[in-house]
């Protein structure tokens, strides 16, 4: 619909649609893209942009508008100059032009980035300027692959709207930066507490001969630079192995970056890592360094690092192999000396089978592998750890244990530890919780049915694997088939949910089933 043929209630219409569109969120991304389904309902554009002012100002950055699930235009590979610059020439004639409209960039391409947008197919458009406190600090671009397509009055109804973009943008960038820099001091602080954690022989607590075979094995490969895998199960410890390696080697006067794989999303996961360049998307306002730059020299822990994509494992390799990486939106290659170790619960070389897993980026990792062993094989270290536990969280719940109920002690004995040490802790913290005075129970509803197995039962659960499925439905039974929260099974198994919807999906457990409560 062209903007000659709206009236002044239509205009108004839209740029009240547009208000709201950009009222509705602070992240760029999203208001942007409603502003351009906004716009292309009226204009017959075929490309909308935004170009902002780098802090050099000498340089701008352009950034595609996309709105729903189009590819916008492929990004210029480096910044563009002011001088010559259609931003430039709105600096200098700002009160005088309040917009740039281009018939054919086949006939005529006067401005510095003319060239770029005429290689990629533009043919005619606007550009206005965003202004705020009487200073241009941007420019929207509207755009068409045909010629010719764009009036006046359509360039009078841009310079109307930009003053409400420039207003959003301007929030948006200065609450990105207030984020940026809250979690610059936040990963500031975590990584300090990081290299103040040493390792001591008591973080790894228990007698057992398996706990010795792990601590020895630890001491092996710490002083090597050799890359290391941790496989275990969930809740075993593998951090504090991590850990351990770090600061029994020669780089623990470094840093250990750690990395949780599984909780960033493919694209934040790429520039957790490796960082990404000013202006590489919508609201990358300034350069951040990734994590394999602030372990330089030093150690990062890649954990859960099964659960990466396909893009993700083929940059790492890049790492292993090369030593070198480029963040993203960049061109320059950074080579950095880290030593990576990596952790996960899963079945690494049935991945590799399924195609879910780069089989060269598995022999680079399983270099030296550390088993961590499950608590059910180290059940005479379990008095050792509720004593730990006991004095960990007693003290902060006003509970002075004595001593720990005998028949309690049993059960905890005979119970198989789904979930590890960390559903161990998580027993003896609901204890305390729940109980009173200085002897320690505990209620046999935290464990589950935990009685030694008659003959027939032993006979039926060949497998762990089907024991596991019958001990994960026993639980979901007694919590009515909720997952989540204080009441439900992941709580009680000492797992994270999603963990635990992971397990039921491989088990064949449905979900959606209806479980009885007992």
């Amino acid at each position: 619909m062209p903007i000659r043929n709206l009236t002044t209630e239509e205009r108004y219409q839209v740029i009240l649609r547009i208000d709201n569109a950009l009222s509705s969120s602070l992240n760029l991304d999203v208001v942007l893209g409603r502003v351009a389904t906004e716009l292309k309902a009226v204009l017959p554009l075929d490309h909308v942009a935004l170009l902002l002012i780098n802090p050099d100002e000498k340089t701008y950055t352009w950034t595609n508008i996309t709105s729903g699930g189009e590819e916008g235009l492929e990004l210029p590979g480096k910044d563009i100059p002011l001088e010559g610059g259609t931003l430039g020439w709105f600096i200098e004639h700002r009160r005088s032009t309040p917009y740039v409209i281009y018939e054919d960039l086949h006939r005529e391409r006067p401005f510095a980035e003319d060239e770029i947008v005429f290689q990629r197919g533009i043919r005619s458009g606007v550009r206005v300027p965003l202004v705020i406190e009487d200073e241009v600090f941007g420019e929207m671009a509207v755009a068409s692959f045909q010629p010719n397509l764009f009036t006046e009055e359509m360039a009078q109804f841009l310079s109307e709207v930009a003053p409400h973009i420039a207003t959003a943008v301007a929030n948006a960038r200065a609450y990105a930066t207030l984020q940026a820099s809250q979690e610059d001091l936040y990963k500031e602080a975590l990584l300090l507490r990081s290299e103040l954690k040493t390792f001591s022989e008591t973080d790894f607590i228990g007698s057992s001969q398996a706990m010795a075979d792990l601590k020895d094995m630890i001491q092996r490969v710490a002083m090597t630079e050799v890359t290391v895998l941790i496989v275990g199960e969930t809740g075993v410890g593998k951090e504090l192995v991590a850990h351990a390696i770090h600061d029994l080697s020669a780089r623990s006067d470094k840093m250990m970056v750690k990395v949780n794989c599984a909780a960033l999303q493919d694209t934040l996961l790429l520039s957790e890592l490796f960082g990404h360049e000013k202006g590489a998307f919508t609201g990358a306002i300034e350069r951040k360094l990734g994590r394999f730059e602030l372990a330089n020299r030093g150690t990062i822990f890649l954990d859960e690092i099964g659960e990466i994509s396909m893009e993700a494992q083929v940059k790492i390799l890049r790492v292993m192999q090369e030593r070198e990486f480029d963040r993203v939106g960049g061109t320059k290659t950074i080579r950095v000396d880290t030593r990576i170790v990596a952790a996960t619960n899963r079945d690494l070389e049935a991945e590799v089978e399924n195609g879910r897993f780069r089989q060269d980026l598995f022999f680079r990792l399983n270099v030296i592998p550390i088993r961590v062993p499950p608590l059910r094989e180290r059940k005479e270290d379990i008095p050792q750890l509720v004593e730990h536990f006991v004095a960990q969280y007693g003290p902060g719940m006003n509970r002075a244990i004595k001593r720990i109920d005998s028949k309690a002690m049993e059960r905890l004995m005979r119970y198989d530890w789904p979930g590890n040490i960390r559903e161990l802790e998580n027993v003896v913290e609901r204890g305390l919780v729940l109980g009173s005075g200085e002897v320690l129970r505990f209620d046999k509803q935290l464990l589950g049915d935990s009685q030694p197995l008659t003959r027939a039962e032993a006979e039926e659960f060949t497998t762990l694997e089907e024991f596991e499925c019958q001990y994960i439905l026993k639980v979901l039974e007694r919590t009515g088939g909720v997952v989540s929260g204080e009441q439900g099974a992941a709580r009680i198994l000492g797992m994270k949910p999603t963990t635990l919807q992971s397990r039921m999906k491989k088990l064949g457990i449905q979900p959606q089933r209806r479980f009885k409560v007992v």
